[in-house]
């Protein structure tokens, strides 16, 4: 890897290490030394995503560890759509712990990252020391799986998570990677506000007439080297599996995350207005919330509001001792 990283990561001592975990291999990003942190990333994402957090968590003393999760980048990516489910993606997680030597681990994730992130402290409290979200909340498992509920919630309305069901969505995607990942990272898409019609994800965002300066070009770049390997597929098929994620954890009792948590979004965040019109409370859901917080900002909150976002982490770290 000796492309140029974005966000002046070079100068971090960057370290990359294949680590097994969970019956497959991840390449990890590591750098600094001393109390461990694992950063997951989400869609359409890269452990780069976390460079404004890397950078701010050296400095403080910290040794970062943040993945390419399963699928993406220079990991490993099963065949199998099965190989996806969340309860898998937790257990890569947890072998991350092992090999690192962490019998309490911190984890921190974003979007599909945040997801793997409250699954991980869900199934498997005893191993997490502290578990921090970032734009999704913690819906529980539910009375029936997502994407049933979205499908019914949605009607025949445009909505993208039923959209990458289809084999048609990743092919789509991977036609021009550097344009899907523009459109996606960059592009206006009211997310909830879509009609119906034949239009794909692609065809429904525009891109406006100046990037957003959280999203510079080094950046764009370097995340299209990390989708040259597997494409958008293995991705995809994280979104294919919320049936089989449902029936794995049928024998769980109690959807409370009971290890100390922290919550972070953006008012703009469509997951927010979301959880918002279903009167979600994640004081109700997470029986340790030690700090929930609401910002002026969209969905890649780590990298728009990077100065608040690691405000609040390290006052969430320095609740949980560590």
């Amino acid at each position: 890897m000796s492309q140029k990283l974005p966000y002046g990561l070079d100068h971090h001592g960057i370290r990359f290490r294949t680590v097994p975990t969970n019956g497959i291999n991840l390449n990890v990003a590591e750098a600094g030394g001393g109390p461990l942190i694992f950063l997951l990333h989400g869609f359409p994402e890269c452990w780069a995503s976390w460079g404004p957090q890397i950078k701010f968590l050296v400095d403080r003393g910290y040794r970062v560890v943040a993945p390419e999760m399963r699928g993406y980048g220079d990991s490993d990516a099963p065949k199998d759509v099965a190989a996806y489910d969340t309860v898998e993606l937790a257990a890569d997680v947890i072998g991350l712990l092992d090999a690192y030597d962490q019998q309490q681990g911190v984890i921190i994730g974003h979007d599909w990252g945040c997801i793997v992130a409250w699954y991980t402290a869900w199934l498997h409290p005893e191993r997490i020391k502290g578990v921090g979200g970032l734009s999704i909340p913690w819906f529980g498992r539910g009375q029936t799986d997502t994407l049933s509920a979205l499908k019914r919630q949605m009607g025949n309305n445009y909505f993208y998570i039923i959209d990458f069901q289809n084999a048609a969505a990743h092919e789509a995607l991977n036609r021009d990677i550097p344009l899907s990942l523009e459109k996606i990272l960059t592009g206006q898409f009211d997310l909830l506000q879509q009609g119906g019609g034949d239009a794909g994800l692609l065809e429904r965002i525009t891109l406006p007439e100046k990037r957003p300066d959280y999203m510079p070009q080094d950046f764009l770049d370097y995340i299209v080297s990390r989708y040259q390997r597997h494409g958008f597929e293995p991705p995809l098929n994280w979104y294919r599996n919320f049936e089989r994620t449902w029936q794995r954890t049928a024998a769980q009792k109690d959807n409370t995350i009971t290890v100390p948590a922290m919550y972070l979004t953006g008012s703009k965040d469509w997951t927010h207005r979301y959880a918002e019109s279903i009167g979600l409370d994640m004081h109700h859901q997470c029986s340790d919330l030690r700090l929930c917080a609401v910002t002026k900002a969209g969905h890649w909150i780590g990298q728009e509001m990077p100065e608040w976002v690691n405000d609040k982490i390290a006052e969430f770290l320095a609740s949980i001792g560590h």
